[in-house]
């Protein structure tokens, strides 16, 4: 997955070297964001009128009871924006990794005792996958995406080929 991240990152700073102009404009987005492709949290997003990079982070972790860690890198090409509605296609890579700690007790009345068990559920995917879609920007400065990709999910439970939609409400400056 370290790999998968790093190769994602350079594609993306080549593209984005490759794409950029001085005449182009450049947008910044700040927001939440949740899907396959996208991952789940807090989303950044800078855009120029033929590229854009989002990131999208989410760590909850508990040092007794575990938690979740999810996060995504999405690479898009914008086909056309008119200033209120943009299509775009996109390339993105996702995954998270959780642990639950669990203490499930029952009490005996014979001997006057709990019976506990703990219980550890834990686990990581990683989904990437092409994606269209579009985003509308509405109030100004407000932005919503819906983007559908076609996602390849691999976990330790197996793998599979899905389309999970991604969403970002995000405010655009």
């Amino acid at each position: 997955m370290k790999k998968l991240f790093i190769l994602a990152v350079i594609v993306g700073v080549f593209l984005y070297s490759q794409g950029a102009s001085a005449e182009d404009t450049s947008t910044n987005s700040l927001g939440f964001a949740a899907g396959g492709t996208y991952g789940l949290g807090l989303s950044y997003s800078h855009d120029t009128t033929i590229w854009g990079v989002q990131v999208t982070a989410l760590p909850i972790w508990d040092e007794h009871d575990g938690g979740r860690v999810f996060g995504g890198i999405n690479l898009k090409r914008n086909f056309h924006e008119n200033g209120k509605v943009g299509l775009y296609g996109s390339l993105g890579v996702a995954g998270g990794f959780w642990r639950e700690n669990e203490v499930d007790c029952d009490w005996d009345n014979q001997t006057q005792t709990d019976n506990c068990i703990e219980s550890v559920d834990e686990g990581w995917g990683v989904i990437a996958g092409p994606g269209v879609g579009m985003q509308v920007i509405f109030w100004g400065n407000m932005m919503f995406r819906f983007e559908l990709p076609l996602a390849f999910r691999y976990s330790p439970s197996g793998y599979g080929l899905s389309p999970i939609p991604n969403t970002a409400l995000m405010y655009r400056w």
